[in-house]
């Protein structure tokens, strides 16, 4: 057995489903209902962000590959490289193909909206993973999965306010700008901050899409903006905060220093946390994410109901409980 199958194994468990794949003319028992047609039969089109922009994208695609051919399905895995005018165009290809069920994990929030419509309007169900589609195409899904970003901000928020004992200057490393993630992190995290911290203040903030070369050059100009100014830093995602972390590294800064706060710890950041240079981020499982997805997917294509909004837990991860924890493999 493969770490992936072990890994997939276990994470299947953890959500309260059967690990292992069924025979391909059995239903799986966290199906809930009949099968209308064979697994192995099952067309399934998959488009997800950018798996390779970072470690967390590149994990969910990897899983949602092995773990659709353990179940045995038919399922293709598409990169739009972040562009939300390339994934429009797949979106449209995988519906033209008649495919079964569709899973989305958005590039944009609006763009997406009119391929998404035409799929759903072709009788193909449509599942958004991870990222929510805007406001105006939800009623063209059948369902949404993935973690609570909002509630992830506001845990981040918690986490560098206490940090910092409730009072310093902090910057800002956000996601790619209109992305409904980035939305949702920021906004979340700058209302929990007014709301509860009202001794923390925010020097600066700017976008590094997601992209951990692109944080650190941006943690390198706030530090030569602020310098010794800055108590602490908030980072949309793992991948950025460890651009954060080497841009402090660089800057000849102690382990702790300054305080380092992210969403979705990465394997590199845990080990970083354990060093001291992290002080908190939380568990989002790209495994647990993308089974859940292809999941729903299945469910869907099989005519069975699913609820609007299907959620991943994603506890707190700091350095008094990251022994609690297992290393992440991503």
């Amino acid at each position: 057995m493969t770490k992936l199958t072990k890994a997939i194994a276990i994470a299947t468990s953890v959500i309260g489903l059967a690990a292992g794949a069924a025979p391909a003319q059995d239903a799986p028992e966290w199906l809930g209902g009949e099968l209308k047609k064979p697994l192995s039969e099952t067309r399934i089109g998959i488009t997800v962000l950018y798996p390779g922009s970072n470690a967390y994208q590149a994990k969910y695609a990897e899983t949602a590959e092995a773990y659709s051919k353990e179940l045995g399905i038919q399922a293709t895995v598409m990169d739009p490289q972040g562009d939300p005018a390339v994934q429009f165009n797949q979106i449209q290809d995988m519906a033209s193909q008649k495919l079964d069920a569709l899973v989305v994990w958005p590039t944009s929030q609006n763009a997406l909206i009119p391929a998404i419509r035409n799929a759903s309007r072709d009788g193909i169900p449509v599942v958004t993973s991870n990222s929510p589609i805007g406001e105006a195409g939800r009623r063209y899904i059948v369902g949404h999965t993935g973690p609570d970003d909002c509630a992830q901000a506001e845990q981040s928020a918690e986490m560098l306010g206490d940090a910092l004992g409730g009072d310093g200057d902090i910057v800002v490393v956000e996601g790619t700008p209109g992305y409904s993630v980035s939305i949702l992190r920021k906004n979340c995290f700058l209302d929990k901050i007014a709301d509860d911290y009202p001794g923390i203040n925010i020097l600066a903030s700017q976008t590094a899409e997601w992209n951990r070369e692109k944080a650190q050059t941006v943690m390198e100009t706030f530090l030569t903006q602020f310098g010794d100014q800055i108590d602490g830093v908030y980072a949309f995602d793992d991948g950025m905060g460890l651009g954060v972390i080497s841009a402090l590294q660089g800057a000849g800064k102690q382990p702790g220093e300054v305080k380092v706060v992210t969403c979705n710890q990465f394997g590199e950041g845990w080990d970083a946390m354990k060093a001291g240079w992290h002080s908190g981020s939380n568990k989002q499982s790209p495994i647990d994410d993308a089974i859940l997805a292809i999941q729903t997917a299945v469910k869907v294509a099989n005519g069975i109901e699913v609820p609007a909004l299907q959620g991943i837990e994603t506890p707190k991860v700091t350095p008094d409980n990251v022994d609690e924890f297992d290393r992440p493999s991503w």
